[in-house]
């Protein structure tokens, strides 16, 4: 059975999970290096995760199952066995990994192969490596890239492979010379600006861009533009077609929430239906088409709505 669609729910929803909280990387781009000294952190219990998975079989509107929630999916060392878990039972589910990349090579390609994850997104946000090094502090170039070769050169995995690049004032033009350079060897790539995760990101100001970025295609630019242009009638969009579960069951309203500041739930305690229908929820909601992002902790300092 589907579930039951509110008035704030339309087309097949994204459910991002996070199975470990913890993350090898101290990017600039990222809060994490801030928020993980005060946050509690952990990994998520199997048996929870199996009543998201078995929950997750019934409700149709949850199409999509990224592993990556303010983490580094692949510090999991279960997690391409729990992909095929997901698979097993919810076989037409979409099941994407997020990763820097870095770990890649903990994982074999038959390992990554039999879980049958869809979508691999390689965050590189660079085409050089010192432009890569002063982003992605903390993580190995050459090991990136040798991953990255790893996997396009096996024809099974590259066809899952998307090359991922946030957009700074720093690296504008590198990530154009990169989508031109990916592109022309057939590889898929996606281009997103950078935010200030609800005001988490405390050196946003310093990296933001600041210039126009003319390397995406003209219909994505297009598309972006309708989608900011929305933003400033109906409010921010994103509570209103995504999940997103913390290794402990929390359900928080936004991807971009890194305090957790506005927690709806919990799907320890609640099915995925009840949290996304909750009263909370549909309030934050209704807060949001308001424009009354000031009675929304997570909101409040969040650029997305500034």
């Amino acid at each position: 059975m589907a579930v039951k669609r509110s008035p704030h729910s339309y087309g097949h929803l994204p459910l991002q999970i996070q199975t470990q909280s913890f993350c090898n990387g101290r990017c600039s781009i990222c809060p994490y290096r801030i928020v993980s000294k005060k946050l509690d952190q952990g990994a998520m219990d199997w048996d929870l995760f199996a009543k998201i998975a078995s929950e997750l079989a019934s409700e149709s509107v949850l199409s999509t199952i990224v592993f990556e929630l303010h983490n580094e999916p692949l510090l999991d060392r279960r997690v391409f066995d729990w992909v095929k878990y997901v698979k097993s039972i919810s076989p037409n589910k979409h099941c994407s990994i997020v990763t820097n990349g870095e770990l890649l090579d903990n994982f074999s390609s038959t390992d990554i192969r039999q879980s049958n994850v869809d979508t691999l997104v390689i965050s590189l946000n660079a085409h050089s490596k010192e432009m890569y090094e002063s982003l992605n502090n903390g993580l190995n170039y050459d090991r990136v890239m040798r991953n990255v070769s790893r996997l396009l050169s096996d024809q099974s995995l590259r066809q899952k492979v998307t090359l991922s690049f946030v957009l700074t004032e720093q690296n504008v033009d590198e990530v154009y010379q990169a989508t031109r350079y990916w592109k022309g060897q057939g590889v898929r790539t996606r281009v997103m600006g950078v935010a200030n995760r609800a005001g988490s990101l405390d050196n946003y100001e310093g990296i933001r861009l600041k210039t126009e970025y003319y390397g995406s295609p003209l219909p994505l630019r297009v598309w972006r533009h309708l989608m900011a242009s929305a933003r400033g009638v109906i409010g921010c969009h994103l509570p209103l077609y995504q999940m997103n579960i913390l290794f402990n069951g929390d359900a928080i309203i936004c991807c971009h929430d890194w305090n957790r500041a506005s927690v709806v739930g919990n799907i320890g305690t609640s099915s995925l239906r009840e949290v996304w229908n909750s009263d909370r929820m549909n309030e934050i909601r209704r807060l949001l088409l308001r424009k009354r992002y000031e009675e929304i902790n997570s909101c409040q300092e969040c650029s997305l709505v500034k």
